[in-house]
């Protein structure tokens, strides 16, 4: 039996929290997201005129796995509030939780507001993580260095 990778479990997750960022050496980024779980009994809740059953609330739980993203060096990143993010359907990626783009327009943007090209400092790509609250987005060479550091 094939165990899955770190980022296939990160991937796997349905809904991840932005635990932590950091920048521990200088154009080196660390982010740290847990797994989302449901945490608690159902509930119903009053939205508007009308009524929502069989709500769960989702959280950290004990359970819960926690992921490091580690990139020694990076091009650019963001954080963006998740409400205010829109679908863009000439994006193009692989993954769910994690995903790496081939078009998109943060790429777009780093073209634009950067000088880094292809010949420099050589190809790179654009990943993202999608938490509940938080989208983040790293342009950079290489893949994270991933490990699973909780539960």
């Amino acid at each position: 039996m094939e165990t899955e990778s770190p980022v296939e479990q990160i991937d796997g997750c349905e809904y991840l929290f932005l635990s932590s960022i950091s920048e521990p050496e200088e154009n080196g980024l660390l982010i740290l997201v847990q797994e989302g779980l449901p945490a608690g009994e159902p509930e119903t809740l009053q939205v508007g005129a009308g009524t929502i059953t069989g709500v769960v609330p989702i959280d950290v739980t004990a359970q819960s796995r926690a992921f490091e993203l580690h990139w020694p060096l990076y091009i650019s990143y963001a954080v963006r509030n998740e409400s205010f993010c829109t679908w863009d359907e000439d994006e193009e990626w692989a993954g769910f939780a994690f995903r790496v783009y081939t078009r998109s327009k943060f790429l777009d943007f780093v073209a634009r507001g950067t000088f880094a090209s292809t010949e420099y400092p050589g190809p790179f790509k654009h990943y993202q993580i999608l938490c509940a609250n938080h989208i983040i987005d790293v342009a950079a060479q290489e893949a994270p260095i991933v490990r699973v550091v909780g539960a």
